[in-house]
C-alpha cells in the first residue's frame, strides 16, 4: 500500500476530507518519510487521532468507509465478548450515538449459540434500569446479528481491575452497590443473570455501573431456548458451554445451573465485590474442578489481609454474600443494595445521555416480528467485503 491506495481507502470511504489528507500526506512527505509507505501513513493517522484503531485496522487490511451495519455507522470496537463484540456506531438518520453488539455468523449453525441469542435478545429487551445496559433493538444485516444497546462510553469493571489492581473500598462498596440495584430490578422480572462478574459490569464514564451480558440469563421461558447446554453431568468442566465463569460461580451453580437462583447471583456478586477490594477472585486454581471444589468447601482469605483499612462492617457484607449454604446469604439484591448504601450513601444518579425522539419512533416502528431492523443483503462490493469482515473480527475470547 501507497498514500495513493490509503487516499483511495481514506478519502473516497469518507473517513478524512480530501483537504484533511492532504495536510497529512504533506506533513508525512515533509519529514522525508516514503510515499510508498502507506501502512505506515495509515499508523500514523491513527497514532494522531485522525482515525480509531477500529478504522485503521479495517483500512490496513483494505476496506473503504464508509463502514455501515444497515443503518448503523460503526466508528470503534469497545469490548471482545466470548458470544459477540461490542462496537461504538451512530443511527445515520437521526445521528444518534449507540453500541452494537455483534454476533458471528457462525450463530447460525451453532444451537447453543444461537439459543443465546435469542434468549439474550429476549430477556434485554424487557429490561429498563439505570443500573442495566438499555438494549434498543434486535438487528439482521445480512448474515449478521446484532443488538442495538445504548451508547456506551468508559469500560469493564474487569478493565479497570486489570489496570489498577484493587479499589479503594469505597469505591467498591458503591460500584457494588450500584451492580445490587440493576440485580434487584433483574429479578424483580423473575430473571436470573447467571453470569455476574467484573467483565459484564460496566462502568460508565459517569461513574455508574451498570450490568450487561444476558446470554446465560435465566427465565421461565428459557425452556424455549434451552438446547441440551446445562447437563453438567455430560459436559466436560472445561467446556465454554458452561454457564458462568467458575472463578466467581457458586457451588450450586455449578453443580445443576437451572436450579441456579437469586442466591447464585448473589453469590457471584460477593465474588466480584471481594476482586475489587483484593484484587483478586476469593479462589483460584487453574483446574475448574478444583476450583468448584474450593467455592464449595474452602473460605477466602480475610479482606484486613489485603488491606487493613477496610472496616469489619464490609468484611460482614462480604461473608454474608460468600456464605456456602444459599439460604445462609442476603434474601435479596435490594438488602445487599442497603447494607452498602449504609457503608456509603447512594451516590446521584448523573443525567441520562439525550436519546432522539426520532430514533426512539423509529426503533418501535421497525417489526418483523423477529428481527428489530430488516436490511437486504449488502450489494455494494466493498460493503459486503466490510461485512464479512466485521463478523469474522468477532472474537471468542474475553480481551
Amino acid at each position: 500500500m501507497n498514500l495513493e491506495d490509503a487516499r483511495g481507502l481514506v478519502v473516497d470511504g469518507q473517513l478524512l476530507s480530501s483537504a484533511r489528507f492532504d495536510e497529512y500526506q504533506q506533513g508525512w512527505l515533509d519529514a522525508n518519510r516514503p510515499a510508498e509507505d502507506g501502512e505506515g501513513f495509515v499508523l500514523w493517522l491513527v497514532d494522531e487521532g485522525e482515525l480509531t484503531e477500529f478504522q485503521g485496522v479495517a483500512v490496513l487490511a483494505g476496506l473503504s468507509g464508509p463502514y455501515q451495519l444497515g443503518p448503523y455507522r460503526v466508528h470503534s470496537r469497545i469490548k471482545a465478548g466470548r458470544l459477540g463484540n461490542i462496537y461504538q456506531a451512530e443511527q445515520v438518520e437521526f445521528q444518534q450515538p449507540v453500541s452494537l453488539k455483534v454476533f458471528p455468523t457462525t450463530i447460525a449453525i451453532d444451537a447453543v449459540q444461537s439459543a443465546r441469542l435469542g434468549r439474550e435478545a429476549r430477556i434485554s429487551l424487557q429490561l429498563d434500569s439505570p443500573y442495566i445496559v438499555k438494549t434498543h433493538q434486535i438487528g439482521r444485516v445480512g448474515p449478521i446479528r446484532f443488538l442495538t444497546l445504548e451508547s456506551l462510553s468508559g469500560e469493564t469493571l474487569e478493565q479497570k481491575l486489570n489496570r489498577d489492581g484493587r479499589l479503594p473500598y469505597l469505591d467498591a462498596c458503591q460500584w457494588i452497590q450500584q451492580a445490587a440495584l440493576g440485580l434487584a430490578a433483574v429479578h424483580a422480572q423473575e430473571i436470573i443473570h447467571r453470569d455476574i462478574c467484573p467483565g459484564n459490569l460496566w462502568i460508565t464514564d459517569q461513574g455508574t455501573v451498570k450490568i450487561m451480558e444476558f446470554g446465560s440469563a435465566l427465565d421461565a421461558m428459557s425452556y424455549v431456548d434451552t438446547v441440551n447446554e446445562e447437563s453438567p453431568a455430560e459436559l466436560d468442566p472445561s467446556d465454554e458451554v458452561i454457564v458462568g465463569n467458575y472463578s466467581y460461580m457458586s457451588a450450586e451453580q455449578a453443580k445443576d445451573p437451572q436450579s441456579a437462583g437469586v442466591a447464585s447471583d448473589l453469590y457471584s456478586l460477593g465474588c466480584t465485590f471481594y476482586h475489587c477490594l483484593t484484587g483478586q477472585p476469593p479462589f483460584t486454581d487453574g483446574n475448574p474442578v478444583r476450583l468448584m471444589l474450593r467455592h464449595a468447601l474452602d473460605t477466602p482469605l480475610p479482606l484486613a489481609e489485603f488491606d487493613p483499612e477496610i472496616p469489619p462492617v464490609v468484611q460482614d457484607v462480604v461473608s454474608y454474600l460468600l456464605a456456602k449454604r444459599p439460604e445462609d446469604r442476603y434474601g435479596s439484591a435490594d438488602e445487599v443494595a442497603a447494607a452498602l448504601a449504609a457503608i456509603n450513601p447512594v451516590a446521584a444518579l448523573p443525567a441520562a445521555a439525550p436519546v432522539a425522539v426520532g430514533f426512539l419512533d423509529w426503533v418501535q416502528s421497525v417489526d418483523d416480528d423477529l428481527y428489530g431492523v430488516v436490511a437486504e443483503e449488502p450489494q455494494e462490493p466493498e460493503l459486503q467485503k466490510f461485512v464479512a469482515w466485521l463478523s469474522e473480527n468477532v472474537t471468542d475470547e474475553e480481551e
